[in-house]
């Protein structure tokens, strides 16, 4: 992650920063978009933190919101679709050394709207729940992946 970003993270009122010696935490929410037996991955850009790894697509909190509201909001701004959100899924964290990534994952359905690309992603893919092992994922959505093919009994 780069400094740019954790210092954001850090100014952000909605993250959770104990103290001023503690790693900051940096709240972000996912959507796992399931249609059928297939969920939507997204690759991160070779130039950004954990580039060329595959993720499940959503992004930062702002102030105030709930992660179902995240959700709606950054689905709509990064693959230009609305979703309607489901139950959570699971809560990781992962400790990059400079911000512990909270991540707080949602199940969500398509409600309108094609998925044809990312504004942040090289890359989209819809993906059997039980190929999502085969995957090179993010630190933090390894646990969301094995969440979701326990929750399909794969």
């Amino acid at each position: 992650m780069d400094l740019g970003a954790v210092c954001n993270a850090m100014a952000d009122p909605t993250n959770d920063l104990t103290s001023a010696t503690s790693t900051p935490r940096l709240r972000v929410a996912a959507a796992a978009i399931i249609d059928g037996d297939v969920v939507l991955l997204a690759r991160r850009a070779a130039h950004k933190s954990f580039g060329g790894l595959w993720e499940f697509p959503g992004g930062k909190f702002e102030p105030g919101e709930t992660g179902p509201e995240c959700l709606v909001r950054e689905i709509g701004e990064e693959l230009g679709v609305t979703i309607t959100v489901g139950p959570h899924v699971l809560t990781s964290e992962h400790n990059t050394g400079a911000v512990v990534i909270v991540l707080e994952t949602f199940e969500a359905e398509l409600a309108a709207g094609v998925v044809r690309r990312s504004a942040d992603h090289d890359a989209l893919a819809w993906v059997a729940l039980e190929q999502l092992s085969s995957f090179a994922l993010t630190p933090p959505d390894v646990p969301v992946a094995r969440a979701l093919a326990a929750l399909a009994d794969v």
